[in-house]
């Protein structure tokens, strides 16, 4: 090829580079102009849509704080309306709260002060624990009524376990004869006065009636588990028929103390839970309780009657213990259904609790053919290992104070409630134990005058050695009571003799001929010799 040809060829290729270059920078410059424009709509189609969601975002806040300003009023509406459901819930409560006051209370006539609401609502939740305690429900409805003093205290004395007005005298006169109390004592007046220190702010009257002192509150701790008591007494009534089986026993102290022991020591065990969970809001746990005993009424009180009906308040509570122990509450409700029919079960809770039941000697003699020269038995009853143990500690204690020159003084310590082994260290009570039966018969003098009637006393023991231990004791014990009173004791006719059947025959007559007529009414032949007479 020439060199003009070649020239050629490298200008046209150069041309074409060129031109290519040229179309080059024209595509990139275009694509460029477009990407840029894109750009610029995208950015503005960006802020658009910012703006839209900027605008959302307002508009959704605002709807935010709408809706919220709506559920706030919304709320707001619904408090009152629940504060108003409540307070109607509140006045239902009361209305029916109120409504069974009246259907349980007094007639209005009757009504000495009106419950305060407060006292209406701690008288239900009281009320239902002491139930949830007890695990029994109530069979019938319960009515509350308040009393003043003077109406607790006639309640009390028109209860079960104390005489009539009518026998008061003639029980006097036997206690006096047995050597319980001295002559001069008033012993219901007296037992009325310690049942009352006993009494808290509510009693049980019977026929599902519980007495509330007008001057205590359901607001008072102390008086809200003195109504709690009541209530179980109520459940002890209402399902074990408890004021008509204290009646069965009219010539049977013993029996009566034993089953009222049980009835005692079931409310004790309630008590301490119902204390324990007793955490009513609002109210004054240590307001005084409505009722206390004064020093004056206590120290009227003889120790033989103190001793003799603490005696369930002191021991009743133990015995129960043991019973729920073996069978919780189903256990007790046995202990009341079939009860125990001697303190000595209470003092021995083994004797009532073995297989065997324990069946004391009873003595039931007709006292309507007992007649001597006349004269009918004016007092029949029985003395059990209680009485006869406090009897001889009584006349050992008084015999230690007339040796040591200090015969006026007559209070006997504390015995039963300083506890079981503290009872029963001493010798009169170590005397009375092995007892397995008694009754006692007291016919007035009529000549003579209170503490001088004549006694016949029948005992049977569980052994020989029971038997000649109790005769030793009591002899010991008429020889000082008897001989402490020498224009007395000279003239009375005693008599301690062992009989078959590890019985104790004891007459304390006022008179030789009475004496014997006893021995001739009551012919028994003597296990071994005694003394007649003196």
């Amino acid at each position: 090829m020439n060199a003009s040809a070649s020239l050629l060829s490298v200008l046209l290729a150069l041309g074409i580079a060129v031109v290519g270059l040229f179309w080059g920078v024209n595509a990139r410059n275009t694509v460029r102009k477009a990407w840029n424009e894109d750009v610029v709509a995208i950015k503005g189609q960006a802020d658009s849509d910012f703006v839209a969601l900027e605008n959302d975002l307002e508009n959704s806040k605002a709807e935010a704080a709408r809706v919220e300003d709506e559920n706030r009023n919304l709320r707001r509406q619904l408090d009152i309306e629940r504060d108003g459901h409540a307070e109607l819930i509140r006045q239902n409560d009361r209305l029916e709260l109120r409504l069974a006051n009246y259907q349980d209370g007094d007639l209005p006539a009757e009504t000495i002060r009106d419950w305060t609401d407060d006292e209406l609502d701690r008288r239900k939740s009281s009320r239902e624990l002491t139930l949830a305690i007890r695990e029994l429900p109530l069979k019938r409805r319960l009515r509350y009524r308040f009393a003043d003093r003077d109406g607790m205290r006639e309640a009390l004395a028109n209860g079960p376990g104390l005489v009539s007005g009518v026998d008061a005298v003639r029980q006097t006169r036997a206690y006096a004869a047995m050597g319980f109390v001295t002559p001069e004592t008033d012993v219901r007046a007296r037992m009325i006065d310690l049942l009352e220190g006993q009494l808290g702010a509510a009693f049980y009257a019977g026929q599902d009636i519980v007495l509330f002192n007008s001057e205590g509150t359901t607001n008072s701790a102390n008086d809200r588990t003195a109504l709690a008591i009541e209530i179980v007494r109520a459940l002890q009534d209402q399902h074990f028929d408890l004021l008509s089986a204290l009646e069965k026993w009219p010539h049977n102290d013993d029996a009566k103390l034993a089953l009222w022991s049980v009835a005692v020591g079931d409310s004790s065990l309630v008590k301490i839970r119902f204390q324990l969970q007793d955490n009513t809001p609002g109210a004054d746990q240590f307001l005084q309780s409505a009722t206390k005993m004064t020093r004056e009424q206590f120290e009227r009180i003889p120790s033989f009657l103190r001793e003799y009906y603490l005696f369930p308040f002191a021991l009743g509570d133990g015995f129960c213990q043991k019973l729920h122990e073996e069978g919780r509450w189903e256990r007790i409700n046995k202990g009341l259904s079939s009860p125990p029919q001697s303190t000595a079960e209470i003092l021995h809770p083994e004797l009532y609790m073995s297989g065997e039941p324990f069946r004391p000697e009873r003595y039931d003699w007709d006292i309507n053919k007992l007649s001597i020269a006349g004269v009918n038995p004016s007092w029949s009853n029985v003395a059990g290992e209680l009485g006869i143990a406090l009897l001889l500690n009584q006349s050992n204690f008084l015999e230690q104070m007339a040796e040591l020159g200090q015969p006026d003084i007559l209070d006997m310590p504390e015995l039963v409630s300083k506890g079981i082994e503290h009872f029963s260290a001493r010798d009169g009570s170590r005397a009375a134990a092995g007892w397995h039966g008694d009754r006692y018969l007291v016919y007035p003098n009529a000549d003579g005058v209170d503490g001088s009637d004549h006694v016949y006393w029948r005992t049977k023991w569980r052994s020989a050695e029971d038997a000649t231990e109790f005769s030793n004791a009591i002899t010991r014990s008429l020889a000082f009571r008897r001989g402490g009173n020498k224009a007395a004791g000279s003239k009375r006719y005693i008599s301690v003799r062992k009989l078959e059947g590890n019985q104790v025959r004891v007459i304390d007559a006022a008179t030789k001929a009475f004496g014997e007529a006893l021995i001739k009414k009551f012919p028994e032949a003597s296990a071994e010799g005694g003394q007649d007479g003196r």
